[in-house]
């Protein structure tokens, strides 16, 4: 049985883990899509995302509105990765060989890196948008802005992101 996200917050308050366990299902992936299109980080992005889970299971009795379950989840995933991004990091050396990767994997990287250098307000509005699919109305929500704000911020996201990621006009 599919439960809503007010539904497994009723319960999981109560310790029903099955319920939990449905909305980290849910949430999984686009959770973790969302935090690596803030930190450029695979691998920080799904520690961040844990940590997002254990935080809201954690402290899911203090949650007043509980059918803003999915919001608040997605600001506690978005305050860690801003606090990690203020944490000094240790170089990481790659002793491996390096191979060639496809040419669909530079493109998938080159946006990546693209989204990675966007302005916060439109870097967090494209993550959510593209890397967890939420809607705009969703995105307004989570964030506690105007739908108008989120269609403006997408579309000079989009107009940056055709600057940088247009081919160059060969001469």
């Amino acid at each position: 049985m599919t439960l809503t996200d007010q539904q497994i917050a009723a319960r999981a308050v109560h310790g029903d883990v099955h319920a939990y366990v449905q909305l980290v299902e849910r949430y999984r992936a686009p959770l973790i899509g969302y935090v690596y299109g803030l930190t450029g980080r695979r691998e920080e992005a799904e520690e961040l995302a844990q940590d997002a889970f254990c935080k809201v299971w954690e402290k899911l009795p203090t949650l007043r509105q509980r059918d803003k379950l999915a919001s608040w989840l997605y600001r506690i995933a978005h305050n860690l990765a801003v606090s990690a991004g203020r944490r000094p990091r240790l170089a990481v050396l790659n002793t491996d060989t390096p191979s060639r990767p496809e040419k669909s994997n530079d493109d998938l990287l080159a946006v990546h890196r693209a989204v990675a250098e966007l302005p916060e307000p439109q870097r967090v509005i494209v993550s959510l948008k593209h890397f967890s699919g939420m809607s705009h109305e969703e995105i307004a929500e989570a964030l506690s802005i105007p739908q108008g704000t989120v269609r403006s911020r997408l579309s000079r996201a989009y107009e940056r992101l055709r600057e940088t990621l247009r081919p160059p006009i060969a001469e």
